[in-house]
């Protein structure tokens, strides 16, 4: 049999020579359980005896790694094995090592190897469940294709079958601890459009606003993001240029960030130096409304269908076409920036504890209009709760005049 190149790291009991302040976050054991515990009743129902998630260093793929290990996957790919009994195993790519994925003590053996595919049918086969049922999650996601070929030639009678809904169905449900540290990025988010507000004047460069939320959302200890701008004429969100605002400008800012724990808010906020123009104010009111008509359709049992016809509603008694774009006007969000359930394309009913991005999609048909107000705004993040949904960054959200 050819050696697998596999660098296996022993396992340390957490707290040896790591502590909170050592780490961005340390998820408290009892989430791990109740995490493990709520995966493995699923796998129950689907006769499956381990998963093989896998996840990539992005933030749309590592989030269910994070979910399963404790671990922020900054860059390159892993796996992680979880059986239906005992300790998961974390195998993870030379880039990446296992420092990182060890330190948090959520997986009871990592491993660093080239050839992921052997090494997880050699977990499997020391689990013996090599001919068992084996669920694949996000394979089709983040799994190179060459890994997946060589994890199927390796595990020639396990019962491979997807598991990523299954995997998704339970992590779009988040506890009261995921809910606190997503209100958390919340406030931080807050904060940084507070102190943001002072740097933004006429003859500032849009990248040197935007290098001032980086340094202040780091400052505060968010892991990863972005922090875009758009302004007149509104052509798309960008990274900013050298171009200078005007006293004219109206000016939006979208900031998507994890906090320090790895959960994602996405919350814009649009400015101006005095009053906005009569159809800048026009338009702010239609997004304003269609925002809440969609807050108010996000009750348990609904589904994308409802929430885009109480957007849709808004943009009739506006004058506007309904928006046939793909691009999506609500999504799951948490741990990944964009989670199950999405809308349009992936629709599920609502249940009480997911929480969501909502953005209504607006297209403004006029030309010379959508140059003047397509930026023009809101994103927040929404929780279903048992009798409706409730706005974790924003009750309301203002129009900021400088």
């Amino acid at each position: 049999m050819r050696a697998i190149h596999a660098q296996a790291v022993g396992p340390k009991t957490r707290g040896e020579y790591v502590e909170a302040s050592t780490l961005s976050h340390i998820t408290p054991d009892r989430e791990r359980e109740r995490r493990y515990k709520a995966l493995r009743e699923q796998m129950a129902t689907r006769g499956l005896e381990a998963l093989v998630i896998c996840g990539r260093g992005d933030e749309v793929t590592r989030g269910r790694l994070q979910y399963v290990s404790d671990v922020f996957q900054w860059a390159g790919w892993a796996f992680v094995v979880l059986p239906a009994e005992g300790e998961a195993v974390y195998l993870v790519d030379p880039l990446w090592g296992s420092e990182r994925a060890d330190a948090p003590g959520w997986v009871g053996r990592c491993e660093v190897t080239a050839e992921p595919g052997k090494v997880i049918a050699q977990v499997l086969s020391e689990l013996g469940v090599s001919k068992r049922g084996i669920g694949l999650v996000a394979v089709d996601e983040a799994c190179s294709p060459a890994h997946l070929e060589d994890l199927k030639r390796s595990a020639p009678n396990a019962k491979f079958s997807s598991a990523t809904e299954l995997f998704d169905g339970v992590r779009a449900i988040k506890s009261e601890w995921e809910v606190e540290r997503t209100y958390e990025t919340a406030a931080i988010l807050h904060r940084v459009y507070g102190a943001l507000s002072a740097e933004i004047r006429p003859g500032v460069q849009e990248r040197d606003i935007l290098a001032e939320a980086h340094r202040l959302v780091r400052q505060h200890g968010c892991l990863d993001g972005i922090a875009t701008i758009s302004r007149p004429p509104f052509p798309f969100f960008g990274g900013g240029s050298d171009r200078v605002l005007q006293p004219e400008d109206v000016i939006a800012i979208d900031l998507e960030w994890a906090g320090p724990s790895g959960y994602w808010v996405e919350l814009r906020r649009c400015f101006s130096f005095g009053e906005p123009s009569d159809k800048a104010k026009r338009f702010w009111d239609l997004r304003r409304e269609s925002f809440s008509a969609c807050v108010d359709a996000m009750k348990p049992g609904a589904t994308g269908a409802d929430i885009l016809g109480a957007r849709d509603r808004v943009l009739r008694a506006y004058g506007e076409a309904p928006s046939d774009s793909l691009r999506y006007t609500v999504h799951g969000i948490g741990l990944d920036s964009l989670e199950m359930p999405w809308y349009p394309g992936h629709d599920h009913e609502l249940k009480p504890g997911m929480m969501l991005s909502l953005h209504p999609q607006v297209s403004v048909a006029d030309r010379a209009d959508r140059a003047l107000v397509s930026g023009i705004s809101i994103s927040d993040n929404i929780l279903i709760t048992d009798t409706g949904a409730r706005r974790i960054a924003d009750q309301q959200v203002e129009w900021v005049t400088l």
